[in-house]
């Protein structure tokens, strides 16, 4: 697990200063080590979290003459096999690191070489006899890859931050901004800022000649056509195919755990690993308020599997640690469970080095309740449009008030989208400023176009129902836009690295090629597997509805956050694409209790810290303090 930056063009010198300035900015991705590798015309360079082949694994690598080398962000789990098939045709290794197969599979297999690789990665190689840069990223997008062309070439890194400081232009993509405020995140291949892209997941871009090729076609994810099985064969195979998934993510040469939110996702997670090991560490985070915190429901599964358990109480506090997130991320982003999600990252790499987590699991087996009412689309769409009209305008009435019961207010977010297209429903549910919220919610969403991104998902995966439907947009939009930068930003600023077996892509063909009845059947979501863990998991843990990783952030913003949240919204200066008039009217009825606005204040919020912190690179105080300290020999002590 790295850091990976590098750079085409410049002066060798020049190149190499350049990289050595990102890498700086990486350091909590790779605490134990830095390489740099220079060639004819690129420098490449990472920061290690050393996790296989702890002596000899330091990156870059390359190949026998070196004359090609890379540099990976991730792990590469079925390094051994693609080792294997490259020494009986000849290739010499120098090192049992999962990082040297790359330059080498290059070598014999060119650019298709990704589609070789199993695993959760990043990478960058140099080809010095063709004067190519190849940039590829996994086919889910677990582990991010950003870049810019120069004036002289093209710049890449694991975060925004690094390239911003090389001088890489700030100007803001309004359009992006736009993307952000619909949907709670920057969808690849946008970022924040105009000059700097995100590699899509499943692409590998080539750089030569001072021009650039993208390249999607080494893995598409496909829900057609449907597999001929029936549920006692469905079972065995879901059986086999999780023990696989969890089995190859245990592979480590440092101490590893597990997530625990007591979930199901994770639950069964934690379930596989204790089958494979003989001691598993779980790491649970809670809060004050009880109906946010599922610390109960964790320690139920860490006593049935005689887990090395650890639990954790974040309080309004932890927001303290906003800026530095914030920084990581590069971009705003809406997901309040980053703050929880880094400090189970946070408790668990004071034991360990690897995580494993439960991540995907609901976009895996269609646990949210926009499936839900994606499976009753088709029932939905046969009622007459009167009726439903009249149900929207009845459930419109709910209270919206702070005190509202979450049942009412799920009732009165279903209600205002019955009616409305599949795509438009979907919409609706997840988005932030949608056109239902009046002018200001139009000129976002005219202006980010999120239904055509929903179009491309829908080509992409050829979904022939409403459920699938809604599965393709999410592995296409939400996953690499939120769930996934989310635990990569989370974990990395621990210097924990992250796993996550229910992502594993052979898991995912296999369930998405199941026919939508065995994940969804008679109202109850991710039926088959909880069907597999009967028996194996508490049956309080299968009952459970879905409950989310969310933070109490609506009180808090009334409560002890409310002075961040007035210095923040009230006195925002001029942004593009804000309406300041609807940010003051949003806050005033949210703090007044008047209206629980809470995902649209804290994606606000979040974007006027990512104008202070990233586009204006404001310090904190404790920033500022640290870099007195520093700058009179002392080790620093604020935040990286």
């Amino acid at each position: 697990m790295c850091g990976i930056a590098g750079v085409v063009g410049p002066d060798g010198q020049v190149a190499e200063q350049q990289v050595r300035a990102m890498l700086g900015q990486l350091q909590h991705r790779g605490p134990d080590d830095e390489g740099l590798r220079s060639g004819s015309g690129a420098v490449l360079g990472a920061r290690r979290l050393a996790i296989i082949d702890l002596v000899h694994g330091n990156q870059p690598m390359a190949n026998e003459d070196g004359t090609i080398f890379a540099v990976q962000n991730g792990e590469i789990y079925n390094f051994q096999d693609v080792r294997r098939d490259l020494e009986q045709r000849g290739h010499v290794f120098k090192t049992q690191n999962d990082s040297e197969v790359l330059p080498h599979a290059y070598e014999e297999y060119g650019d298709e070489f990704v589609s070789r690789l199993r695993g959760m990665f990043a990478l960058a190689l140099w080809d010095e006899r063709r004067g190519k840069l190849l940039l590829a990223r996994d086919r889910l997008g677990k582990k991010p890859l950003v870049y810019a062309q120069t004036p002289t070439g093209i710049a890449f890194a694991s975060e925004i931050q690094a390239l911003l400081a090389v001088g890489v232009d700030r100007t803001v993509d309004e359009t992006a901004l736009a993307q952000y405020l619909s949907l709670g995140y920057v969808p690849p291949p946008r970022t924040g800022f105009a000059a700097i892209r995100s590699l899509r997941p499943a692409t590998f871009l080539t750089f030569s000649g001072g021009g650039i090729r993208e390249d999607r076609s080494y893995w598409r994810l496909s829900f057609e056509p449907k597999a001929e099985i029936g549920e006692p064969e469905a079972l065995d195979r879901l059986r086999s195919v999780l023990d696989e998934a969890v089995r190859i993510r245990l592979m480590s040469d440092v101490p590893l755990g597990a997530f625990l939110s007591g979930g199901l996702d994770s639950s069964t997670v934690v379930a596989f690993m204790a089958a494979n090991s003989q001691t598993v560490r779980t790491f649970a985070i809670g809060f004050p308020e009880s109906d946010f915190s599922e610390l109960k429901y964790a320690k139920l599964v860490a006593e049935r599997f005689s887990t090395q358990h650890q639990e954790f109480i974040v309080e309004p506090s932890a927001l303290d640690v906003l800026p530095m997130l914030v920084r990581h991320l590069g971009n705003p982003f809406a997901d309040s469970s980053i703050v929880p999600t880094y400090y189970v990252a946070k408790v668990a790499r004071e034991h360990v080095t690897v995580a494993l987590n439960g991540d995907g699991g609901d976009e895996l087996f269609a646990g949210y309740d926009r499936y839900r009412l994606a499976r009753m689309g088709s029932m939905l769409d046969r009622i007459p449009k009167p009726a439903l009209m009249t149900i929207a305008k009845l459930t419109n009435r709910l209270p919206r008030a702070s005190w509202t019961p979450r049942v009412i207010r799920r009732a009165r977010r279903a209600g205002a989208v019955l009616g409305s297209p599949p795509d438009a429903r979907y919409l609706a549910l997840v988005g932030y400023f949608t056109a239902r919220d009046g002018p200001y919610g139009e000129s976002v969403e005219s202006r980010a176009r999120p239904l055509d991104l929903f179009d491309e998902a829908i080509r992409e995966g050829m979904p022939a129902n409403d459920l699938d439907r809604v599965l393709a947009i999410d592995y296409r939009t939400y996953l690499p836009g939120d769930l996934l930068v989310k635990m990569d930003i989370a974990t990395m600023a621990a210097s924990l690295e992250g796993r996550s077996p229910l992502l594993d892509h052979e898991l995912i063909e296999f369930v998405g090629h199941l026919p939508a009845n065995q994940k969804f059947r008679s109202g109850q979501s991710k039926y088959l597997l909880r069907k597999l863990m009967k028996g194996i998991l508490p049956d309080e843990i299968l009952a459970r509805s879905k409950m989310g990783f969310g933070i109490p952030v609506g009180r808090w913003m009334r409560g002890p956050l409310r002075p961040l949240v007035q210095d923040a919204l009230l006195d925002m200066p001029e942004r593009p694409v804000v309406d300041r008039a609807v940010v003051r009217g949003l806050v005033g009825d949210h703090l007044s209790g008047r209206a629980d606005h809470t995902p649209r204040l804290w994606a606000l919020l979040m974007l006027e810290l990512w104008f202070r912190y990233v586009v204006e690179g404001v310090s904190t105080s404790n920033e500022r303090q640290a870099s007195h300290v520093n700058s009179a020999g002392a080790s620093p002590t604020g935040l990286r």
